[in-house]
């Protein structure tokens, strides 16, 4: 998924593609192909990302008729790492000692959860497998990018008050950094318009997140 378009430029294209087929009533009329109307041939130019270069297509962009895998994997790694996240946030409640490190710790909890559930279902819909999230804090996932390693994590959930709070705001710094590379990962390979969008607000939300947190550690 190399260029991410927003729904209002798809409705924007589609319209167009309506009005190309318009101007084409005056050929002769041609029997339609056992797949259905044939799509304009007319190039269409789409807007790319902010900053980035426009594409030109030879029609109209469609949903894709297979899945792709690249959208399944980052489905299903994505909940391992927002598990991850969740029982870092979790511990935060009683070991932490910073208001503002507990906040922001909470804020994570509530927003990666339900993410965690839509995730779920766009997988489910897609014919994917969800992968167990139980005990995610005793296995092995250092191989994804910013995951804590089993190590890390003990050392963390072993802590309490101002080590905590440091600790805890270093390693989900790393954690929500792996998130966005994940995040970008899939918004340029992938294919599923749902699921670039989803990616795209994870993205957002963690580098808006990950700018709280180094704030945060100037001020312990």
């Amino acid at each position: 998924m190399s260029h991410f378009r927003p729904p209002r430029t798809l409705a924007l294209l589609a319209a167009l593609g309506l009005a190309l087929t318009g101007c084409s009533e005056s050929k002769p009329e041609t029997a339609p192909s056992p797949s259905g109307p044939a799509r304009p041939s007319v190039p269409v130019i789409v807007p790319g990302t902010p900053g980035g270069p426009n594409q030109t297509l030879a029609t109209v962009p469609s949903s894709p008729a297979t899945v792709d895998p690249d959208d399944l994997t980052f489905l299903s790694d994505m909940m391992i790492h927002h598990s991850q996240a969740l029982v870092m946030a979790e511990r935060a409640r009683t070991a932490g000692s910073n208001a503002r490190v507990k906040g922001l710790a909470e804020r994570i909890r509530v927003g990666q959860k339900p993410e965690i559930e839509a995730m779920r279902q766009l997988l489910v819909e897609r014919g994917g497998t969800p992968p167990a999230l139980e005990h995610v804090e005793h296995a092995d996932h250092s191989g994804m990018p910013g995951m804590a390693t089993p190590a890390e994590l003990a050392k963390l959930l072993n802590s309490t008050g101002k080590a905590f709070d440091q600790l805890f705001l270093a390693l989900m710094i790393k954690h929500h950094e792996g998130a966005v590379t994940m995040s970008g990962t899939a918004i340029e390979k992938g294919a599923d318009l749902r699921i670039g969008e989803l990616a795209q607000d994870v993205s957002v939300t963690q580098t808006k997140e990950i700018a709280t947190m180094r704030r945060l550690q100037k001020e312990l």
